[in-house]
């Protein structure tokens, strides 16, 4: 739960923005291997030789 001022929650909302167009975007790259092999499910993200998922409180790759 955040606990700082509103200004760092507006900071701190923006930054997560950001960071989400990079992962979409990657997402995104990821697909263009292999149309339709990127998908979300049971909390990982599959595609083409890869599952990332989080193990110990950190998302991790597998491949």
């Amino acid at each position: 739960m955040f606990t700082g001022n509103p200004d760092d929650l507006r900071r701190k909302e923006r930054e997560a923005a950001a960071i989400g167009e990079q992962i979409a975007e990657l997402l995104n790259r990821l697909d263009a291997i292999t149309p339709g092999s990127v998908r979300a499910h049971n909390g990982r993200i599959t595609g083409l030789a890869l599952v990332i998922r989080p193990i110990g409180g950190r998302w991790s790759l597998e491949t």
